[in-house]
């Protein structure tokens, strides 16, 4: 037998509590569980590995902030279901704006598999991700098409980045478009080599604020006008097109 769990809690704090290896009991609660839920923030918790498994898909819908702080074992934030046991019909709106992901030492995935479309992100305006060391990507292909309100996004001391947008057949050929991004931060990825594999620069045609630095691999801004059959050494950005640029390697 199912129940309704906490239908009205708007918000869940869990800090230091170092037993703790699951926040969720699947079996016992209903698909209506937790459904007025705004905010999930979580420090210092030792033990667990994944924040939401693949059975909560639907009941975060109301979710508007997410942080975890200092968990040791987390391996990844959003675990998807496989898309082909999924209806894609029915497509599950979220409504989470702010994503905070700090010194997770062993986080390899903030979605486990793109969500393609099943899962949406579109009201995401803000994603921060700091001392994540495995991690090597930031967004699965379709989550990275579908934030266009997203306004702010850093991403620092991270030395297993590779890319930001995960490679993916879907952004190879065309243009990745983030038209509300105003502030940008990449810094200490050191084996970060592209944004995303795709053969257009990133438009971001409200960007303000880049900050850089120790990014060696990384090929921000083209020398030369001609474009480079060499993808590996692909610019993201075209110069002319950012109003201000902060670039620091030290």
């Amino acid at each position: 037998m199912q129940v309704c769990v906490f239908p009205k809690l708007e918000e869940i704090h869990l800090s230091e509590m170092n037993m703790l290896t699951d926040i969720w009991h699947a079996e016992v609660m209903s698909a209506d569980s937790f459904s007025s839920l705004i905010s999930v923030h979580i420090y210092r918790c030792k033990k667990i590995d994944k924040i939401f498994p693949s059975h909560m898909e639907g009941w975060f819908a109301s979710l508007n902030s997410l942080k975890v702080y200092d968990c040791e074992s987390v391996e990844v934030i959003f675990e998807i279901k496989d898309s082909q046991q999924v209806d894609v019909s029915s497509s599950i709106d979220t409504n989470l704006q702010l994503i905070e992901v700090w010194r997770l030492p062993n986080l390899k995935l903030v979605w486990s598999t793109d969500p393609g479309g099943i899962l949406n992100f579109k009201r995401l305006r803000s994603i921060q991700v700091n001392g994540c060391y495995k991690l090597r990507n930031v967004f699965p292909a379709s989550v990275a098409k579908d934030v266009r309100k997203l306004e702010s996004m850093s991403v620092m001391n991270c030395e297993g980045m590779l890319e930001i947008v995960e490679d993916g057949s879907e952004t190879n050929n065309e243009k990745l478009m983030f038209p509300e991004l105003t502030n940008m931060e990449l810094y200490e990825l050191s084996n970060l080599k592209r944004f995303y594999k795709g053969k257009h620069f990133i438009e971001c045609p409200r960007l303000k604020k880049l900050r850089m630095g120790r990014c060696e691999k990384l090929k921000t801004f083209p020398i030369e006008t001609s474009e480079t059959t060499n993808e590996e050494v692909k610019p993201v950005f075209s110069a002319e097109k950012v109003r201000n640029i902060f670039h620091y390697s030290h």
